[in-house]
Parts: C-alpha cells; structure tokens; sequence
C-alpha cells in the first residue's frame, strides 16, 4: 500500500511539474494579455547562393571547354548546362531563407489604424529601401484589405536598427538552439494615431521540435531588442513585434514564421495582443 501511495504521488508530482513547465515554456502564461488587437500581412524574401552555380561553371568549362552554358533561374534555383542547343545535365541550387516583409496594422474602432511596414533581412542590412515599399507591398498582398495600403512612403520611417546579440538573449541556450542572426528596427507611423513598433525578426535552426516553444522564444527575442530602450525615457515603442523563422527550410513564410504581437507599457512591460493573418 505504501509503495503504491508513493508511486501515485511521484507520478502526481510529475503530472504538475509538466503542466507547469509546458504553461511556462510553451504557453508563456505570465505574459499579459492586451485587449488591443493587430492585423497583419508577411511574407518571405530568400536568396540563392552562388556557390553551386560557379562551381558548376568551373566543372563545365573543364568537361566541355567553351561549347556549354550554364544558366540559372533566379526564380526557381534551376540550373541548365547547355551544349550545342541542347540541355545536357540540370540541378537546382537551395534556396535560402534571408527576411521578411509585410505589414502590420492596429485595429481601431473606425478600421485600419496605425500601421507599420517593413522590409528586414535576418543578416542586418540597415539600407533603406530603394524602391516604394508601400506600392510593393499592394501588389504583393492582394488579398489584404486595400485600406491597409492607403498610405504614402511619406507616412512612416524605419530607423534606429541594431543586430539582436548572439542568442537572442538567451545566452548559451539561444547559441545552442541556432539563434544567431536577427535584427531589430523601430518603424513610426507618422499618419492619423501615430505610434511606433519595435520589429524584430530572427532565423533560428531548431526545426521541428522547436515550434511549441515558438511563443515563449518570441518573448525573449523582444525583450532583448527592448533592452536598447531606457524604459525611463520618452520616445520608445508602443508596439513590439516578433517574426521568428522557426522552421528556414519551409521558405514559405506561412510555414517559417512564428508571429507574436505586443503593446509595450511603462517600464517596456509586455503584454500579448490578439491577432489575426490577412484573410483570416
């Protein structure tokens, strides 16, 4: 009986020990919640890299001398050895998750508040864009409410950027789990309830079982950009957002990112805003 009585309590005890890490770990339960909500509209932009291409150049050049071509689809990543007019041998160079771009939008009582675009490489390029991002981002998001792009490049700013430290924060751990390229950027809506949101997007290489602690992970990712605002001080974000790419070798944004929104109060405190994708 006894020995029962104490194999009942030990498995109880585990019962709660992993209720309480998966509510800590997984559900992030001590974070606030927000009764403000975002709308938002992501997307991913990748590279290829060169490697594959110029070595198959090089091979070419030794096997077929100046009879081949080699020619690659910046598209798809689909390269061609081409001799004579015909297609002699075929591969396809990886592509590679590089960042993100979208919008977010603030929910307001008469529609679409203050919103915040941005266009952010995992890798800090800090180079504004050279082109209208609001125009891209209309045609690129076609099924967003139009109302959401009704707006100027006049009307919003994207500045005070800096790399996320090595590990998001998370020291050793963050190194071990792949978290080592990420950026931050404050983006200000300068247009009718203007505010700012701190973007931070980040790559990590934990895919798959990573993912339920994407929300938690999110978290900590923001605090560590928050850390380069003095909460004591005016002019910080009233917005934080975090993209995660989670799972890179998706591509897709859709099964790359984890997504996790927040208002920021005094003293940078967080609390999760509720939200919905586009066409949710």
């Amino acid at each position: 009986m006894q020995r029962r009585r104490t194999i009942t309590i030990g498995a109880a005890v585990l019962v709660l020990a992993g209720a309480i890490a998966s509510a800590e770990l997984v559900w992030d339960w001590r974070t606030e919640q927000s009764d403000r909500r975002a709308r938002f509209a992501i997307g991913s932009f990748y590279g290829l890299s060169l490697v594959g291409y110029n070595k198959l150049l090089a091979e070419n050049k030794q096997k077929y001398g100046d009879r081949a071509q080699v020619d690659m689809n910046l598209q798809t990543g689909a390269i061609k050895v081409i001799r004579d007019g015909k297609v002699v041998e075929t591969r396809a160079e990886e592509k590679t998750l590089d960042g993100a771009q979208g919008l977010f939008v603030i929910e307001a009582a008469d529609g679409a508040g203050a919103r915040f675009p941005f266009s952010m490489a995992f890798r800090p390029d800090f180079s504004n864009p050279t082109h209208s991002l609001v125009l891209f981002l209309k045609q690129h998001f076609k099924r967003s409410p139009r109302e959401w792009f009704e707006f100027s490049d006049d009307d919003w700013t994207i500045d005070r950027c800096a790399p996320l430290s090595d590990g998001f924060g998370l020291g050793l751990v963050g190194k071990a789990l792949g978290l080592r390229q990420g950026a931050a950027c404050v983006v200000t809506w300068k247009g009718r309830q203007p505010g700012s949101m701190l973007i931070s997007v980040g790559r990590a290489e934990g895919d798959p079982w990573m993912r339920p602690f994407g929300r938690r992970l999110c978290r900590d990712m923001v605090d560590d950009a928050l850390e380069r605002f003095d909460p004591d001080q005016s002019g910080g974000p009233n917005y934080a957002a975090c993209i995660l790419a989670d799972r890179p070798g998706y591509v897709s944004a859709r099964k790359s990112f984890v997504v996790e929104v927040y208002s920021v109060g005094p003293r940078n405190r967080l609390a999760r805003m509720g939200w919905r994708a586009a066409g949710e």
